[in-house]
Order: C-alpha cells, then structure tokens, then sequence
C-alpha cells in the first residue's frame, strides 16, 4: 500500500496572494529560505517603502 503524500503545511502568515505566494516561493528557493521567511521579508519592505514615500506625492507622466 502506498503512503499518503503529505500536503503542505499552509502559511502562517494570513492573507496570500497567488501572486504574492508564487514570488515568495522563488524568491525562498533562490535565497535558501523558507516561504514563511521570504513572505516575511517582502512584507517587512513593502511597509518600508509606504512608510518612505510620502502618499500625497504627485506623479510625473
């Protein structure tokens, strides 16, 4: 009798994009992370970059 494949233990960090996930997976495995760490990462500067550019800054086109 065969063994059940294990499934992946889901994220603990909530509310993943597919997209959001599917970079952190790349990004983990180029890196020697884990996805948890790299989610953790992009989030960390995502709130870096919000927190340095001003919200009422006007774009050029």
């Amino acid at each position: 009798m065969a063994k059940k494949k294990s499934k992946l233990e889901p994220s603990s960090i909530s509310a993943v994009s597919s997209a959001e996930a599917y970079e952190a997976t790349y990004f983990a495995r180029r890196c020697g992370l884990t996805r948890d760490e790299a989610l953790k990462i992009m989030r960390e500067a995502q709130g870096w970059v919000s927190t340095t550019m001003p919200s009422t800054a006007k774009r050029k086109n």
